[in-house]
C-alpha cells in the first residue's frame, strides 16, 4: 500500500515538474521519497528474511513437539503392556498352583490306594522312590500290552484255583486249561480273590478264551456295565427281605395292616349278608290294610322293626323302642369299622416314626464314621425309608376300604330310619 502511494506521488511531480520548472523543495522532496523507499524496501526485504527464519524455527520445534508426543504415547503403551503382562503372569501362575495341587492330590489318592510309601518334603512336594518309577512303568508297559498273569481265582463252585489272567482295561478275563474253564472275573468287595462271575455260558466263553490264549486272537464276551448289571441282580430281594430293612417299626405297622385286613374282610361278609331294604315297605303295609293282616313277609330288622309295631299300639312307648332297636342295629352295623379308619390314619405315622428313628441311627453312622462312603451313607438312608413306604402301603388300602365299608353302612342304616319312621306312624285298626 505504501509501494502504490509513493509510485503514485512521483507520477504527480514527475507531471508537474513537466510542466513548470523545477525548485529546490522539490528535489529535496523526491529524494527524501526516494530514499524513504529504498528503506522501505530494504525493511520488508528484512522482515520477510526474519519471518521465513521464524517460519522455519516454530516448524522444527512443532515437528520436536510431535515427535515428543509419539514418544510419550510409546512410553505410556509400553507402561500399560507391562502391566496387563504382569497381572496375567500372577493369574497363570495362580492356575500353574492350583493344577500343581491338584495333581498332587490325585498322585496321593493314587498312591495311597495302591499301597505305596511316599514322603512329604519341606515344600509340600511328594518324594518316591526311584524304584516304585520303574514298577509303574512296568504296570503301564503290562496295561499297554497286556500279557497272561498266573493268578489264584474262586472257581463257579467256590474252589480256589490258579488260572491265567489277562487284565484288558477295566475288565479281567481268567482261563484254566486244566479245567477248560474259563470267564470274566470281578472282586467283591472285602474278598482278597477274585472269582469267575456267574450266569454266562462257561463253555462258550472257554472256547472263546482258549483262542485268545493260544493265538492271540479271539472274540470275548463282556460285561458292558462293567459288573453294574449284576450288582443289580444281586440287589433284587424279596418282600420278607424288603420288610426287614425296615427293622423293629416294621412290626406294629404290619400288625395294624394285618387287623385292618381282618376287620375289613368280616364287615364286607357281614354287610353283604345284610338283607335288602325294601323300597315298598309302607306300599306293602298299606295293601293289608291293617297290621294284624300282615304276615311279616320282611326279614331281618324289617322283620322286628313290623314286630315292634305290631305288639305296641302308636305311642311314645313304640317310638322309643324303634329308636332303641334302630341304635343298636346301627352299631352292629359300624361295629369295628373304626379298626380300619384308626389304621389308616396311624399307619403313616409308624411309618414317619421309622422314618426318623432310621435316619437318627444314620447320622450317628456318619458322625462316628464320617461321609467317605457314599454306599453305607446311601444305604441307611434306603432303609430308613422303608418304614415310610409300609406304612403308606398299609394307609391307603385302608383308606379306600374304610370310606366304602362306612359309606354303605350308612346308606342301609338310612333306608332303613326312613322306614322306621313311617311304620312309627302306622295304626293298628
Amino acid at each position: 500500500m505504501i509501494t502504490r502511494l509513493t509510485i503514485l506521488l512521483l507520477l504527480l511531480i514527475t507531471g508537474f515538474s513537466s510542466k513548470a520548472a523545477p525548485n529546490p523543495i522539490s528535489k529535496e522532496l523526491i529524494n527524501r521519497i526516494t530514499e524513504s523507499k529504498k528503506s522501505l524496501q530494504a525493511l520488508e526485504s528484512k522482515i520477510n528474511e526474519e519471518t521465513l527464519k521464524y517460519q522455519v524455527q516454530l516448524d522444527k520445534e512443532l515437528a520436536a513437539v510431535k515427535a515428543l508426543r509419539e514418544q510419550a504415547t510409546t512410553i505410556q503403551r509400553t507402561a500399560d503392556e507391562q502391566l496387563m503382562s504382569i497381572e496375567q503372569l500372577s493369574d497363570r501362575i495362580n492356575k500353574w498352583r492350583e493344577q500343581d495341587n491338584y495333581q498332587k492330590l490325585l498322585l496321593q489318592t493314587y498312591l495311597e490306594q495302591e499301597n505305596i510309601t511316599f514322603e512329604h518334603t519341606g515344600t509340600g512336594d511328594i518324594a518316591i522312590k526311584p524304584e516304585i518309577f520303574q514298577q509303574l512303568r512296568n504296570e503301564l508297559i503290562d496295561d499297554l500290552a497286556p500279557s497272561w498273569q498266573q493268578t489264584d481265582v474262586i472257581s463257579t463252585n467256590g474252589e480256589v484255583k490258579s488260572f491265567n489272567v489277562l487284565n484288558v482295561g477295566p475288565i479281567q478275563l481268567a482261563y484254566n486249561s486244566q479245567l477248560q474253564s474259563g470267564g470274566l472275573l470281578e472282586n467283591p468287595v472285602n474278598q482278597t480273590l477274585p472269582n469267575l462271575v456267574k450266569g454266562i455260558s462257561q463253555n462258550a466263553q472257554a472256547a472263546q478264551l482258549q483262542q485268545l490264549n493260544q493265538t492271540g486272537i479271539g472274540s470275548v464276551t463282556f460285561d458292558p456295565t462293567l459288573g453294574n448289571a449284576t450288582k443289580l441282580q444281586n440287589n433284587q430281594q424279596g418282600i420278607v427281605s424288603h420288610i426287614k430293612k425296615g427293622g423293629v417299626w416294621a412290626l406294629p405297622i404290619l400288625f395294624f395292616g394285618l387287623l385292618a385286613l381282618i376287620a375289613a374282610l368280616l364287615k364286607s361278609i357281614q354287610l353283604m349278608r345284610l338283607p335288602r331294604i325294601s323300597k315298598d315297605f309302607i306300599e306293602q303295609l298299606n295293601a293289608k290294610k291293617t297290621l294284624l293282616e300282615v304276615q311279616i313277609p320282611f326279614d331281618g330288622a324289617e322283620k322286628k322293626l313290623v314286630q315292634i309295631a305290631l305288639d305296641t299300639p302308636v305311642s311314645e312307648q313304640r317310638d322309643d323302642q324303634i329308636v332303641s332297636y334302630l341304635m343298636q342295629h346301627q352299631h352292629k352295623v359300624e361295629n369295628y369299622l373304626g379298626v380300619v379308619t384308626t389304621t389308616a390314619a396311624i399307619a403313616p405315622l409308624l411309618g414317619l416314626l421309622g422314618t426318623v428313628s432310621g435316619m437318627i441311627n444314620t447320622f450317628m453312622m456318619m458322625n462316628t464314621f464320617g461321609t467317605g462312603d457314599a454306599a453305607t451313607v446311601s444305604g441307611g438312608i434306603s432303609e430308613a425309608l422303608v418304614t415310610t413306604e409300609l406304612g403308606l402301603i398299609v394307609a391307603i388300602p385302608s383308606l379306600i376300604i374304610s370310606a366304602l365299608l362306612n359309606r354303605k353302612a350308612k346308606s342301609y342304616n338310612a333306608k332303613l330310619e326312613a322306614n322306621a319312621i313311617q311304620l312309627s306312624k302306622f295304626a293298628i285298626h
